[in-house]
């Protein structure tokens, strides 16, 4: 597992606020939820979005604590935030993300991820 809260194992600031940007999506009246993740994922992948750090074993132990409660991406560190878009997109196929993680999840982490901007 790599260390969680080093600051040098952060994408690059535009791949953050790219993702971030996507928050808008939300406040679409047409919000289409599969369009959003095909959207995140490919930047995701395509930016290498820390594809070479392993935060799997936080990912099992904090990370579930975050997606049974998205408010706690409120005040969650970027790193946190990273790690938990990192390991969504490199372990599951978008249709399992879309059946096992409410879009009120990536809602919150975009919202805050928009605090780092």
């Amino acid at each position: 597992m790599s260390n969680i809260h080093q600051l040098n194992n952060l994408p690059k600031q535009a791949t953050i606020n790219l993702i971030a940007s996507y928050k808008g999506d939300f406040e679409n009246g047409c919000f289409d939820y599969c369009q959003l993740l095909e959207k995140l994922q490919d930047v995701i992948l395509r930016g290498h979005f820390m594809d070479q750090e392993d935060n799997a074993a936080w990912m099992m132990h904090r990370g579930h604590d975050y997606l049974s409660n998205p408010k706690l991406f409120a005040h969650a560190p970027l790193t946190y935030l990273c790690a938990f878009l990192s390991e969504t997109f490199k372990k599951n196929s978008l249709n399992e993300i879309e059946r096992s993680i409410p879009s009120a999840v990536f809602s919150a982490i975009l919202t805050r991820l928009n605090d780092f901007k």
